[in-house]
């Protein structure tokens, strides 16, 4: 086993880096919120599209005269460089910024730049929100660096047509029970290749993501001792998807050419969270009707969701407390999942008529926003390292030149420790 060494956040976000902040910055001195003339205090919130928190914002405005909220949109990568870059510089942070799960590792390695949240009352709102979500924005100390917003539940879509069409079971609750292994999904997609043609899934790279998020260790111990090699989680994870060769149709996900054979039919099922099945939607219009949603073999995993966090560098920390705590609320959660589908990370609002009915014309089943709640509740709390994201990527490259025939499965394995030690030891 290896002891990772851990390079702080301001070096990894001020090398490089080639983003303004003059776009971005709120126009005062220490970067924070600053206030009109009459006295109001504006607090300035940096996301990402598609987060839903303009009509909140008007409403908390409405609601607490003298408090104004500007939201400041960048794409995903540029926002969390923004953030990054701002606080390296000691300068232009916002006083609330959101930060996604693939970046709060390397936000976490420099804490001491945010407010802890827990002087501000928020350890009192633990139990609003889901063990795991809450656990990835604290520390073991009791510190909280973030609220937490949505999250990504996984679940399985599959063709019916298709499973239909090769003697799989069509109902929800029949797969669940016949696919409710890995083994068992493996074994019908063999049996789905045979009787059809088709591919049971896209991409090699989706099981292995998929089973490594279901356990609570993956490449690290909490104290940064890589375990890749003694996991078992991972050996998993490798072992199923190499297992699982023949029945991946070895196109990436969000590829144009994904998006077609999404449509003709090429693989039949799909894991994803919520906020992925307008993917679906988008690139298999004509496929209406033909899809159903189970849960995936042996539980769920998470794929998306992130936190509201205040860095030190805004000059109202109560404020902003005050704002991001009425706005990621139960009540606030659910108004936000109704208007913009955000899955909320508040399980005692998953009882609600909203979530529990929610149903789309294009899927089959009626009770969408049901499931995924159930998958919610199934996501373990998994540690994740700065250096998680990028072994990752080492993971499931290594398994890519395997599905290219490029590559031995052994081979593949070797290689990839290999550079996973060469990055872990810069």
């Amino acid at each position: 086993m290896k002891k990772l060494t851990q390079k702080s956040l301001l070096v990894l976000g001020s090398a490089g880096l080639a983003v303004s902040l003059a776009a971005c910055s709120s126009g005062s001195s220490s970067g924070g919120g600053g206030s009109d003339s009459g006295g109001d205090v504006t607090l300035t919130m940096w996301l990402w599209p598609g987060m839903g928190f303009a009509e909140k914002a008007k409403q908390y405005e409405e609601e607490n005269p003298g408090i104004k909220i500007d939201i400041q949109e960048a794409e995903y990568a540029d926002a969390h460089q923004n953030l990054i870059t701002a606080l390296a510089a000691g300068s232009g942070a916002p006083d609330i910024s959101g930060v996604d799960e693939g970046y709060l590792e390397r936000i976490k390695e420099s804490s001491d730049l945010f407010y802890d949240l827990s002087e501000y009352g928020a350890s009192d709102l633990e139990g609003d929100y889901l063990d795991w979500k809450w656990k990835r924005a604290s520390s073991d100390d009791g510190s909280v660096i973030g609220i937490p917003t949505d999250i990504g539940p996984m679940a399985m879509a599959y063709r019916v047509d298709l499973f239909e069409e090769a003697g799989l079971p069509t109902d929800p609750e029949e797969v669940n029970q016949v696919l409710g292994t890995w083994d068992q999904y493996i074994e019908a997609g063999k049996q789905l290749k045979e009787e059809t043609g088709s591919f049971m899934f896209s991409d090699v790279a989706d099981m292995y993501s998929a089973i490594r998020e279901q356990g609570d260790k993956q490449y690290f111990e909490t104290d940064g001792t890589l375990i890749l090699e003694d996991s078992p989680q991972i050996q998993k994870a490798w072992d199923k998807s190499v297992e699982a060769m023949d029945i991946q149709a070895n196109i990436e996900r969000g590829t144009p050419e994904w998006g077609a054979a999404l449509a003709n039919g090429d693989f039949a099922s799909v894991f994803l969270p919520p906020w992925m099945l307008q993917n679906i939607k988008n690139d298999a219009p004509d496929t209406s009707g033909l899809w159903d949603i189970a849960l995936m073999p042996e539980g769920s995993g998470n794929w998306g969701g992130s936190f509201l966090t205040v860095p030190k560098q805004s000059d109202h920390p109560e404020e902003a407390y005050a704002f991001i705590t009425w706005l990621m609320s139960p009540e606030n959660q659910l108004d936000i999942f109704k208007e913009n589908g955000n899955f909320p990370s508040t399980p005692g609002i998953y009882d609600d008529p909203a979530i529990q009915e929610l149903d789309d014309e294009f899927f089959i089943r009626k009770d969408i926003g049901a499931i995924y709640a159930e998958a919610a509740t199934l996501v373990q709390d998994v540690y994740r390292a700065p250096m998680t994201a990028p072994i990752n990527t080492i993971m499931q490259d290594a398994l890519g030149s395997i599905a290219d025939g490029v590559s031995t499965p052994e081979a593949a394995w070797d290689k990839a420790l290999e550079e996973v030690d060469r990055q872990v030891s810069r």
